[in-house]
């Protein structure tokens, strides 16, 4: 599956709605481990920083959540409830995602440009 451009939801909203779908079928189980966030990239055809947003959600929704260097688990029913961040940190995390987004999307235009002006340059 693809994120749609013609969707309404942004990106990361889509790649956590489809996990979400995932995770209330039962497609993916409590206690399974999610693909990485360069899988999830790789499988819907975004960015890695996209992936991870999706995740990011989920996880804020307590549906997964992540031990440091395991990876991202479903998480069972009697998983400890999450540690939400503060308002404050999560105001200033979906800030910096923003500028994060904002920066690799002028990289990618940029090296759009230059691959083209290179193909022209070797015609």
């Amino acid at each position: 599956m693809t994120v749609s451009t013609d969707d309404h939801r942004a990106p990361y909203v889509q790649v956590a709605d489809a996990l979400r779908d995932e995770i209330q079928s039962g497609k993916l189980k409590p206690g399974q481990k999610l693909p990485s966030a360069r899988q999830l990239a790789d499988r819907f055809q975004v960015a890695v920083m996209t992936a991870s947003n999706g995740v990011r959600v989920l996880r804020e929704e307590g549906l997964v959540s992540s031990t440091q260097g395991r990876g991202t688990f479903v998480r069972r029913a009697d998983d400890p409830a999450p540690v939400a961040p503060s308002p404050g940190e999560s105001g200033v995390l979906v800030d910096r995602v923003g500028v994060l987004e904002a920066e690799v999307q002028h990289l990618t235009e940029r090296l759009a440009a230059v691959e083209t002006l290179l193909a022209e340059w070797n015609q």
